[in-house]
Protein backbone atom coordinates (compact mmCIF):
# COMPACT_ATOMS: atom_id res chain seq x y z
CA UNK A 1 0.00 0.00 0.00
CA UNK A 2 2.68 2.74 1.01
CA UNK A 3 4.73 1.36 -2.16
CA UNK A 4 1.35 2.30 -3.83
CA UNK A 5 0.95 5.64 -2.48
CA UNK A 6 4.65 6.42 -2.98
CA UNK A 7 4.54 5.74 -7.11
CA UNK A 8 1.44 7.86 -7.22
CA UNK A 9 3.04 11.05 -5.24
CA UNK A 10 6.09 10.16 -7.55
CA UNK A 11 3.47 10.32 -10.22
CA UNK A 12 2.05 13.57 -9.80
CA UNK A 13 5.81 15.21 -9.19
CA UNK A 14 6.39 14.21 -12.36
CA UNK A 15 3.13 15.39 -14.32
CA UNK A 16 3.56 18.83 -12.75
CA UNK A 17 7.29 18.73 -13.90
CA UNK A 18 6.55 18.19 -17.09
CA UNK A 19 3.83 20.63 -17.13
CA UNK A 20 6.47 23.71 -15.78
CA UNK A 21 8.26 22.50 -18.29
CA UNK A 22 6.06 22.29 -21.38
CA UNK A 23 4.83 25.68 -20.07
CA UNK A 24 8.19 27.11 -20.31
CA UNK A 25 8.69 26.13 -23.73
CA UNK A 26 9.25 28.89 -25.95
CA UNK A 27 9.52 31.10 -23.36
CA UNK A 28 12.41 33.77 -24.16
CA UNK A 29 15.34 33.98 -21.51
CA UNK A 30 15.98 37.32 -20.53
CA UNK A 31 18.96 36.25 -18.13
CA UNK A 32 21.52 39.75 -18.55
CA UNK A 33 19.29 41.40 -21.02
CA UNK A 34 21.32 44.54 -22.70
CA UNK A 35 19.68 47.62 -22.27
CA UNK A 36 19.83 49.91 -25.15
CA UNK A 37 19.05 53.61 -25.75
CA UNK A 38 17.29 55.18 -28.86
CA UNK A 39 20.34 57.36 -29.40
CA UNK A 40 21.83 53.80 -29.93
CA UNK A 41 19.38 52.36 -31.59
CA UNK A 42 19.94 55.08 -34.47
CA UNK A 43 22.93 52.01 -35.74
CA UNK A 44 21.82 49.68 -37.54
CA UNK A 45 25.03 47.55 -37.22
CA UNK A 46 24.39 47.94 -33.37
CA UNK A 47 21.25 46.48 -33.41
CA UNK A 48 22.40 43.72 -35.66
CA UNK A 49 24.98 42.80 -33.41
CA UNK A 50 22.22 41.79 -30.68
CA UNK A 51 19.38 40.48 -33.12
CA UNK A 52 17.76 37.86 -31.40
CA UNK A 53 19.06 38.51 -27.48
CA UNK A 54 16.84 39.93 -24.70
CA UNK A 55 17.05 43.94 -24.45
CA UNK A 56 15.77 46.23 -22.36
CA UNK A 57 14.99 49.77 -22.56
CA UNK A 58 13.16 52.68 -20.86
CA UNK A 59 10.30 55.05 -22.77
CA UNK A 60 6.45 56.19 -23.05
CA UNK A 61 3.67 54.23 -25.24
CA UNK A 62 2.27 56.91 -27.87
CA UNK A 63 -1.12 57.69 -26.96
CA UNK A 64 -1.60 56.05 -30.65
CA UNK A 65 -0.83 52.58 -29.94
CA UNK A 66 -3.69 49.73 -31.11
CA UNK A 67 -6.49 50.14 -28.56
CA UNK A 68 -6.27 46.54 -28.57
CA UNK A 69 -3.32 46.31 -26.85
CA UNK A 70 -1.95 44.18 -29.85
CA UNK A 71 1.74 45.95 -29.95
CA UNK A 72 2.36 49.44 -29.16
CA UNK A 73 4.95 52.33 -30.08
CA UNK A 74 7.36 53.07 -27.52
CA UNK A 75 8.73 56.96 -27.78
CA UNK A 76 11.47 58.67 -25.50
CA UNK A 77 8.80 61.67 -24.76
CA UNK A 78 6.01 61.79 -23.11
CA UNK A 79 2.40 62.91 -24.42
CA UNK A 80 3.04 61.71 -27.94
CA UNK A 81 0.44 60.99 -29.75
CA UNK A 82 1.65 59.64 -32.97
CA UNK A 83 4.83 57.68 -33.73
CA UNK A 84 7.79 59.73 -35.27
CA UNK A 85 8.73 59.26 -39.07
CA UNK A 86 11.46 59.83 -41.65
CA UNK A 87 9.46 63.09 -42.97
CA UNK A 88 7.73 61.83 -46.45
CA UNK A 89 7.95 58.76 -45.99
CA UNK A 90 5.91 55.75 -43.38
CA UNK A 91 9.72 55.02 -41.78
CA UNK A 92 9.79 55.20 -38.18
CA UNK A 93 11.83 57.64 -36.65
CA UNK A 94 12.84 57.74 -33.39
CA UNK A 95 9.98 55.02 -32.17
CA UNK A 96 9.90 51.30 -31.64
CA UNK A 97 7.65 48.69 -31.96
CA UNK A 98 7.08 46.61 -29.36
CA UNK A 99 4.92 43.54 -29.26
CA UNK A 100 3.64 41.23 -26.33
CA UNK A 101 4.78 37.39 -25.29
CA UNK A 102 2.46 34.80 -26.85
CA UNK A 103 -1.13 36.02 -27.33
CA UNK A 104 -1.03 38.54 -23.79
CA UNK A 105 -2.21 42.65 -24.28
CA UNK A 106 -0.81 45.44 -23.40
CA UNK A 107 -2.59 47.72 -20.92
CA UNK A 108 -2.07 51.15 -21.82
CA UNK A 109 -0.29 53.67 -19.13
CA UNK A 110 0.87 56.92 -19.71
CA UNK A 111 3.47 56.46 -17.22
CA UNK A 112 7.60 55.53 -17.66
CA UNK A 113 7.74 52.26 -18.81
CA UNK A 114 11.00 49.54 -18.51
CA UNK A 115 10.76 46.84 -21.79
CA UNK A 116 12.26 44.05 -21.97
CA UNK A 117 11.92 41.48 -24.75
CA UNK A 118 13.69 40.27 -27.55
CA UNK A 119 15.29 42.72 -30.43
CA UNK A 120 14.52 41.31 -33.90
CA UNK A 121 15.96 43.14 -36.47
CA UNK A 122 15.51 43.21 -40.29
CA UNK A 123 18.20 41.40 -42.54
CA UNK A 124 19.83 44.27 -44.26
CA UNK A 125 19.19 48.26 -43.72
CA UNK A 126 17.08 47.95 -47.06
CA UNK A 127 14.25 45.29 -45.75
CA UNK A 128 11.93 46.55 -43.38
CA UNK A 129 9.27 45.09 -41.36
CA UNK A 130 5.49 46.42 -41.36
CA UNK A 131 2.62 47.02 -38.83
CA UNK A 132 -0.77 47.15 -39.19
CA UNK A 133 -0.97 50.63 -39.80
CA UNK A 134 1.64 50.44 -42.98
CA UNK A 135 4.68 51.98 -40.81
CA UNK A 136 7.92 50.23 -41.48
CA UNK A 137 11.00 49.90 -39.39
CA UNK A 138 14.12 47.84 -39.31
CA UNK A 139 13.52 46.39 -35.85
CA UNK A 140 11.42 45.65 -33.43
CA UNK A 141 11.25 44.02 -29.47
CA UNK A 142 8.49 40.78 -29.47
CA UNK A 143 7.68 38.44 -26.47
CA UNK A 144 7.97 41.41 -24.59
CA UNK A 145 6.32 42.62 -21.08
CA UNK A 146 6.69 46.15 -19.27
CA UNK A 147 7.20 47.34 -15.17
CA UNK A 148 6.16 50.75 -14.48
CA UNK A 149 9.31 52.85 -13.40
CA UNK A 150 9.08 54.95 -10.61
CA UNK A 151 9.27 58.49 -12.04
CA UNK A 152 10.53 60.13 -8.74
CA UNK A 153 13.73 57.80 -9.75
CA UNK A 154 13.97 59.51 -13.17
CA UNK A 155 15.86 62.45 -12.33
CA UNK A 156 14.63 66.22 -13.28
CA UNK A 157 13.04 65.45 -16.62
CA UNK A 158 11.17 69.34 -16.60
CA UNK A 159 13.05 69.84 -19.81
CA UNK A 160 11.57 66.73 -21.25
CA UNK A 161 8.18 67.33 -19.54
CA UNK A 162 8.16 70.90 -21.35
CA UNK A 163 8.99 70.30 -24.89
CA UNK A 164 6.90 67.29 -25.05
CA UNK A 165 3.67 69.24 -24.01
CA UNK A 166 4.64 71.81 -26.63
CA UNK A 167 3.89 71.85 -30.14
CA UNK A 168 7.87 72.36 -31.28
CA UNK A 169 8.61 68.55 -32.28
CA UNK A 170 5.33 68.57 -34.46
CA UNK A 171 6.47 72.68 -35.95
CA UNK A 172 10.17 70.80 -36.45
CA UNK A 173 8.75 67.82 -38.41
CA UNK A 174 6.46 70.25 -40.26
CA UNK A 175 9.86 72.36 -41.03
CA UNK A 176 11.11 69.42 -42.54
CA UNK A 177 8.26 68.61 -44.61
CA UNK A 178 9.17 72.34 -46.03
CA UNK A 179 12.81 71.26 -46.40
CA UNK A 180 12.10 68.15 -48.31
CA UNK A 181 9.57 69.30 -50.64
CA UNK A 182 12.43 72.23 -51.81
CA UNK A 183 14.85 69.66 -52.07
CA UNK A 184 13.05 67.18 -54.03
CA UNK A 185 10.12 68.77 -55.78
CA UNK A 186 10.73 67.23 -58.81
CA UNK A 187 9.49 63.92 -57.38
CA UNK A 188 6.13 65.40 -56.43
CA UNK A 189 3.32 64.56 -58.60
CA UNK A 190 -0.34 67.07 -58.64
CA UNK A 191 -3.43 67.51 -60.05
CA UNK A 192 -4.08 69.50 -62.59
CA UNK A 193 -6.95 70.81 -64.97
CA UNK A 194 -5.52 67.87 -67.34
CA UNK A 195 -5.01 65.39 -64.99
CA UNK A 196 -2.21 63.90 -62.51
CA UNK A 197 1.23 64.70 -63.54
CA UNK A 198 4.78 65.10 -62.34
CA UNK A 199 5.53 68.76 -61.11
CA UNK A 200 7.12 71.45 -63.55
CA UNK A 201 9.43 73.95 -62.14
CA UNK A 202 6.97 76.30 -62.75
CA UNK A 203 4.55 74.58 -60.40
CA UNK A 204 7.05 73.90 -57.82
CA UNK A 205 7.62 77.57 -57.14
CA UNK A 206 3.93 78.23 -57.02
CA UNK A 207 3.34 75.87 -54.24
CA UNK A 208 6.07 77.47 -52.31
CA UNK A 209 5.69 81.30 -53.52
CA UNK A 210 1.95 81.78 -53.85
CA UNK A 211 0.03 83.03 -50.68
CA UNK A 212 -2.04 80.04 -49.34
CA UNK A 213 -0.60 77.65 -51.48
CA UNK A 214 0.39 74.16 -49.94
CA UNK A 215 4.47 74.75 -48.76
CA UNK A 216 3.78 78.54 -48.67
CA UNK A 217 4.24 78.88 -44.75
CA UNK A 218 8.14 77.88 -45.21
CA UNK A 219 8.63 80.39 -47.58
CA UNK A 220 6.92 83.52 -46.11
CA UNK A 221 9.53 86.15 -43.79
CA UNK A 222 9.56 85.60 -40.31
CA UNK A 223 8.67 81.90 -40.35
CA UNK A 224 12.03 80.57 -38.90
CA UNK A 225 12.28 83.56 -36.37
CA UNK A 226 9.08 81.94 -35.57
CA UNK A 227 10.26 78.53 -34.47
CA UNK A 228 13.56 79.76 -33.12
CA UNK A 229 11.33 82.02 -30.66
CA UNK A 230 9.20 78.90 -29.95
CA UNK A 231 12.53 77.05 -28.99
CA UNK A 232 13.85 80.07 -27.02
CA UNK A 233 10.38 79.97 -24.98
CA UNK A 234 11.38 76.37 -23.92
CA UNK A 235 14.98 77.22 -22.68
CA UNK A 236 17.35 79.89 -23.91
CA UNK A 237 20.44 77.64 -22.82
CA UNK A 238 19.96 74.50 -23.35
CA UNK A 239 18.44 74.05 -26.80
CA UNK A 240 21.59 75.66 -28.52
CA UNK A 241 21.60 72.64 -30.54
CA UNK A 242 18.33 72.96 -32.04
CA UNK A 243 18.19 75.87 -32.68
CA UNK A 244 21.63 75.54 -34.68
CA UNK A 245 19.88 72.86 -36.60
CA UNK A 246 16.90 75.59 -37.58
CA UNK A 247 19.92 77.38 -38.95
CA UNK A 248 21.23 74.99 -41.00
CA UNK A 249 17.52 74.03 -42.38
CA UNK A 250 16.73 77.96 -43.31
CA UNK A 251 20.10 78.15 -45.22
CA UNK A 252 19.37 74.91 -47.21
CA UNK A 253 15.76 75.79 -47.80
CA UNK A 254 17.02 79.34 -49.41
CA UNK A 255 19.89 77.78 -51.67
CA UNK A 256 17.51 75.07 -52.81
CA UNK A 257 14.73 77.77 -53.42
CA UNK A 258 16.96 79.73 -55.51
CA UNK A 259 18.27 77.05 -57.40
CA UNK A 260 14.92 76.19 -58.30
CA UNK A 261 14.09 79.56 -59.19
CA UNK A 262 17.55 79.74 -61.52
CA UNK A 263 16.60 76.49 -63.14
CA UNK A 264 13.21 77.96 -64.62
CA UNK A 265 14.86 78.60 -67.47
CA UNK A 266 18.15 76.91 -67.43
CA UNK A 267 18.50 73.34 -67.81
CA UNK A 268 21.98 73.55 -66.56
CA UNK A 269 20.29 73.12 -63.16
CA UNK A 270 17.12 71.03 -63.83
CA UNK A 271 16.75 68.67 -66.67
CA UNK A 272 13.90 67.74 -68.68
CA UNK A 273 13.71 64.14 -68.96
CA UNK A 274 11.30 61.88 -70.91
CA UNK A 275 11.48 58.34 -69.41
CA UNK A 276 9.22 55.77 -68.37
CA UNK A 277 7.44 56.19 -64.89
CA UNK A 278 6.82 53.24 -62.60
CA UNK A 279 3.92 55.48 -60.94
CA UNK A 280 1.90 56.09 -64.24
CA UNK A 281 2.66 53.38 -66.57
CA UNK A 282 4.29 55.25 -69.22
CA UNK A 283 6.74 57.50 -70.98
CA UNK A 284 6.48 61.04 -68.85
CA UNK A 285 8.27 64.35 -68.54
CA UNK A 286 10.10 64.27 -65.10
CA UNK A 287 12.79 67.04 -64.14
CA UNK A 288 16.09 66.01 -62.90
CA UNK A 289 18.14 67.91 -60.58
CA UNK A 290 21.77 67.69 -62.21
CA UNK A 291 23.60 66.84 -58.62
CA UNK A 292 22.21 64.97 -55.51
CA UNK A 293 23.79 67.50 -53.02
CA UNK A 294 20.73 69.34 -52.03
CA UNK A 295 19.40 65.84 -50.92
CA UNK A 296 22.32 64.71 -49.11
CA UNK A 297 22.44 67.67 -47.14
CA UNK A 298 18.33 67.53 -46.62
CA UNK A 299 19.57 63.78 -45.93
CA UNK A 300 22.39 64.77 -43.08
CA UNK A 301 20.01 67.61 -41.44
CA UNK A 302 17.18 65.16 -40.66
CA UNK A 303 19.99 62.47 -38.90
CA UNK A 304 21.37 65.62 -37.10
CA UNK A 305 17.46 66.29 -35.77
CA UNK A 306 16.83 63.00 -35.41
CA UNK A 307 20.28 62.76 -33.13
CA UNK A 308 18.85 65.47 -31.38
CA UNK A 309 15.65 63.86 -30.57
CA UNK A 310 16.86 60.13 -29.02
CA UNK A 311 19.60 62.30 -27.10
CA UNK A 312 16.76 62.12 -24.48
CA UNK A 313 17.44 59.33 -22.35
CA UNK A 314 16.62 57.95 -18.79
Amino acid sequence: MKRSIILKIFSVIMVCLLMLSLASCGTPSYDDPTKISFKSALSYEYLKSLDGKPITINGYMATSSPVDGSFIYLMNLPYQSCPFCVPNTNELSNTMAVYPQGNKKFDYTNQAIKITGILEVSRNKETFFEDNFGYKFNFKIVDAYYDVLDESELGDKSLWTEIASSDIITDIYEMYDYLYFTTHWFTYTATFEQGKDYLYPSDAIYFITQDGAQFNYGYKSGYFDSLRSSVNSISETELNDLIENINKVEQLSKTAVSELQRGLNNTSVYKPVVKYSEEFKDNRTQYEYLSDELQKQYTALFAEFSEWMSSFEY
